[in-house]
């Protein structure tokens, strides 16, 4: 196998990106699930979770959850194009509205969009390098 690399710089001030399963036209800009402030915020509160709340030594699903929508918030999802309300009028980025999204159980698949766009720019470089490998001429 190949040693791997990805783009560092996409993973730490974030890439956007689209065609996202079963999300229509949305775009995310997302920094990757692997940059550091993300990786340092996610230590934290997972440490902060005392030890009578964890089951076998897990953090249940909901506290996880609650975890990953803060550091989403706070560390992964900068921006979005094409998100819309019910009547289809275009909802503005905004750290509250993104809040509200990420908190909600109701706005679930806007959340595993989000996860799932933070792990395509943390892994983005490595795919476009597989991706290109059977393309280049030999000499």
């Amino acid at each position: 196998m190949k040693i791997q690399k990805v783009d560092a710089e996409k993973i730490e001030n974030g890439a956007w990106v689209g065609e996202i399963p079963d999300m229509g036209d949305l775009r995310l800009k997302t920094k990757g699930l692997n940059n550091a402030g993300f990786r340092k915020l996610q230590q934290t509160l997972m440490a902060a979770v005392p030890r009578q709340d964890r089951h076998q030594g897990r953090l249940p699903p909901k506290v996880m959850d609650e975890i990953s929508a803060k550091c989403l918030l706070n560390h992964a999802l900068i921006d979005w194009e094409n998100l819309e309300d019910e009547n289809g009028q275009p909802i503005p980025y905004s750290k509250d509205q993104a809040r509200a999204f990420l908190t909600d159980p109701a706005y679930r698949p806007f959340f595993d969009a989000c996860v799932y766009a933070a792990t395509v720019v943390g892994e983005e470089q490595a795919a476009a390098d597989e991706a290109d490998e059977g393309n280049s001429q030999t000499a």
